[in-house]
């Protein structure tokens, strides 16, 4: 733990999720201004500082945003677009070593927050892909 607060900085438990999304970037036809992407940044805000933290972690391995903010962070957070035809076809799933996150298209916030709390609590969304 205190080689980590050395190299990581220390951390209160909150991500500021304005800093996280003003440097995100989107692939695979995703946009800031697609409703998924707006869905997704609304779900972040209203989770717990916990909860996102192990959304930190499922996508880059890390719990703690970096020390510079997430401007240094290299690569970017990246949001990629997955395409599916019914909520229950895929949970999200990440790509830690190139820090993506691969969300499907879900139906609704609802559902994307059920989806999403799901693949980060059973931190099961490797895959390799």
């Amino acid at each position: 733990p205190e080689l980590q607060v050395l190299i990581s900085g220390a951390s209160d438990g909150k991500i500021d999720v304005s800093d996280m999304k003003a440097n995100s970037k989107y692939t695979g036809g995703f946009s800031l201004l697609d409703r998924n992407i707006v869905r997704f940044w609304s779900v972040v805000a209203s989770l717990t500082p916990k909860q996102q933290a192990d959304l930190l972690r499922f996508v880059t391995s890390c719990e703690r945003p970096p020390p510079l903010g997430f401007s240094s962070m290299n690569p970017p957070f990246t949001i990629q677009r997955v395409g599916i035809m019914r909520d229950g076809d895929k949970l999200p799933s990440a790509s830690t070593c190139f820090n993506t996150l691969k969300l499907p298209t879900y139906s609704s916030e609802k559902v994307l927050k059920e989806r999403l709390i799901y693949a980060i609590e059973s931190k099961s969304g490797f895959e390799l892909t």
